[in-house]
């Protein structure tokens, strides 16, 4: 059982070579989709796999192609949230706090003015 706990949802960052491996997770923790986008001239392009039943896919997808277009490089996002029961609300605040999480890396490496 999770318990909605907002402070749980985090963001890793693993280098992988230039490219970025970046890991959302909260609550109790799976792989529920994963997204990989890489620069193709003035666009990305890239591909988003889940899990059945899960609902990560679009906020993954969003993520990994924000990162991707930013950086100029190779990026792949892996997410796995799990709350139990929680409101359409909750779930907002989710997708705010990762995105918010995702922006304030992208402005430290410098690639994303806020």
């Amino acid at each position: 059982m999770s318990a909605y706990n907002l402070n749980s949802v985090r963001l890793q960052v693993i280098e992988a070579g230039e490219d970025k491996v970046f890991m959302v997770t909260g609550g109790r923790s799976h792989i529920g989709a994963v997204a990989t986008f890489y620069p193709d001239r003035e666009r990305v392009s890239g591909a988003t796999v889940h899990i059945p039943g899960h609902k990560e896919q679009e906020l993954c997808e969003r993520l990994a192609r924000k990162a991707a277009l930013h950086l100029k490089v190779t990026v792949t996002v892996i997410m796995g949230i799990h709350f139990d029961a929680i409101t359409r609300m909750q779930i907002d605040e989710i997708v705010q706090t990762a995105e918010k999480l995702l922006d304030e890396e992208l402005y430290q490496t410098g690639r994303l003015i806020q």
